[in-house]
C-alpha cells in the first residue's frame, strides 16, 4: 500500500508540472505576441484640418465709380455673410474729415435689388443664402459715384465695405454670433426695421 501512495503522490506532482509547464507556454507565447505587436504596429496619425472661414469684398472701381460689390467666401466652407458700409471724407493721409457725406447731395449710392441682400435692423446687410467656399454673393451695390464739388478741400469719398463671415452649421452658432438673424438649412431669416 505504501507503493500505491507514493505513485498516487507521484502522479499528482507530474500534473502539477505539466500544469506549471502549460501555463508557462500559453504565457511566454502572449509575450511574445504582444511583444511583436508592439514592436511591429506604427502609429495611427489622426490629422484633423479645421475649417477657415474668411472673406473678401470684390468690386470695380474705375477712379470715380465704385460698381458690383460682392463678398466672396474666401474659407473652405460654407458661410453666411453680412457687410457692413461705412461712407466718409478722407484726405490723402486716410484723415476721416469731421462731418459725413450725405446720400443724394455729395453722393450717389445704387443698391441692387433682388440679389439676396436684406437689411438688418441692426443696420448690417445680410445676403439670406449660405454662401459655397469660393462662391460669391449677389451683387450689394450697384454703382456708387461721388458727386463732383462736394468733397471739403482735400478729401474725397472713401466707401468701405466692412464685411464678416460665419460658418453656416450648426444653425444655432450663427443666432448667437448675429441676434437679428436666424438660420435653418442654408437660409437665414433676417429681423428688419424696428
Amino acid at each position: 500500500m505504501k507503493f500505491g501512495k507514493k505513485a498516487a503522490h507521484g502522479g499528482a506532482k507530474r500534473s502539477i508540472v505539466l500544469v506549471v509547464s502549460v501555463l508557462v507556454l500559453l504565457l511566454a507565447v502572449a509575450g511574445g505576441t504582444l511583444a511583436w505587436l508592439t514592436a511591429n504596429t506604427g502609429p495611427v496619425v489622426n490629422t484633423f484640418t479645421p475649417a477657415h472661414v474668411t472673406c473678401e469684398v470684390v468690386e470695380k472701381f474705375d477712379g470715380t465709380t465704385k460698381s458690383d460689390v460682392k463678398v466672396k467666401n474666401a474659407g473652405d466652407i460654407p458661410a453666411y455673410i453680412r457687410a457692413y458700409i461705412i461712407v466718409t471724407w478722407k484726405d490723402s493721409d486716410g484723415n476721416v474729415y469731421g462731418q459725413l457725406p450725405v446720400a443724394n447731395a455729395d453722393y450717389t449710392m445704387e443698391m441692387a435689388q433682388n440679389t439676396g441682400w436684406v437689411t438688418g435692423s441692426d443696420g448690417y446687410y445680410y445676403y439670406t443664402d449660405a454662401v459655397d467656399s469660393k462662391g460669391k454673393t449677389g451683387v450689394l451695390i450697384k454703382s456708387c459715384t461721388e458727386i463732383t464739388g462736394k468733397a471739403p478741400v482735400g478729401c474725397n469719398l472713401s466707401v468701405e465695405i466692412m464685411a464678416e463671415a460665419i460658418q453656416s452649421v450648426p444653425d444655432k452658432a450663427v443666432h448667437e454670433a448675429w441676434p437679428v438673424v436666424t438660420a435653418n438649412s442654408g437660409k437665414l431669416t433676417v429681423t428688419t426695421g424696428n
